[in-house]
């Protein structure tokens, strides 16, 4: 009797056992395909996705940079569209350093016009004697009045530098003649804003007695000085090269080597659009 109670025991076990084993397999048989997924995304997620401060601060940096840089491109070709420079030798070669295809001028200064010419001063043009514009020499005043630019920016006077402050060749004659040439630019075009640059010094080796660069920089100072008088904005575009032309800036001690444009010409305009937009 003992013996056969055992067995009863033992399989009584054994079946509990077997139904155990049952019940869990039904349960994994029963866990959703969503439940797997979710597990394995949220691993996925903290695992790979999250990204470091450092990576996620430099991204944005980069992004800022070219939408900056964007910006600021749209800003200048807007501020310097139907723009005219014009001037003397120095003018002459920026134009050069801006029209040369293979050069790294940027785009927007290439829309501008450029009406310059070499040994080209104040006296010459008053007397009617002007650069060339669509393949003609003429007259300042008539290449601007067909034109009729937003803005035109001056740079004359180095070529009347020499001897400058001599008995019968004043500064203050000089910079009257100036101010008569402005008066009849501003008759013919009215409606445009006029830029004068003031003349940009020489090399410290380049001076003379009867060129240097005090003579230069008490011209500019006059012309400063009639600023509001004469209904022009003055640009102390000289103070941007120090008291003299650094030599690695000069070509033959007065003119500029496309270095001096790239490295101070541009960022001056730059400066110039960014402070009156």
């Amino acid at each position: 009797m003992n013996k056969r109670a055992n067995r009863v025991y033992w399989l009584l076990l054994i079946m509990i056992l077997i139904m155990g084993v049952c019940i869990l397999a039904d349960d994994k048989r029963g866990q959703s395909p969503e439940d797997t997924e979710d597990t394995t995304q949220q691993i996925t997620t903290q695992s790979f996705t999250e990204p470091s401060t450092e990576s996620s601060t430099e991204l944005t940096s980069s992004d800022e940079t070219v939408e900056t840089t964007t910006a600021d491109e749209a800003m200048l070709e807007n501020y310097y569209k139907n723009t005219v420079f014009t001037g003397d030798s120095i003018m002459s070669g920026f134009a050069t350093f801006v029209q040369n295809t293979s050069g790294d001028a940027p785009k927007w200064l290439k829309q501008c016009t450029f009406i310059t010419a070499v040994s080209w001063g104040i006296d010459d043009a008053l007397k009617g004697s002007g650069p060339m514009y669509n393949g003609k020499a003429q007259d300042i005043t008539l290449s601007l009045g067909s034109i009729k630019p937003e803005k035109v920016f001056i740079n004359l006077g180095i070529n009347e530098m020499n001897g400058l402050g001599s008995p019968g060749y004043s500064i203050e004659k000089l910079n009257g003649k100036y101010g008569e040439l402005i008066a009849r630019i501003k008759s013919a075009v009215p409606e445009s804003k006029i830029y004068v640059m003031s003349v940009p010094p020489c090399t410290a080796a380049k001076q003379t007695n009867m060129f240097n660069n005090e003579t230069i920089r008490k011209f500019n100072r006059s012309v400063e000085e009639k600023a509001e008088e004469w209904g022009i904005t003055y640009l102390d575009f000289s103070a941007e090269f120090g008291q003299a032309l650094a030599p690695e800036y000069a070509r033959d001690g007065i003119h500029h080597q496309p270095k001096a444009f790239r490295e101070v010409w541009i960022p001056y305009l730059e400066k110039i659009a960014a402070n009156n937009v």
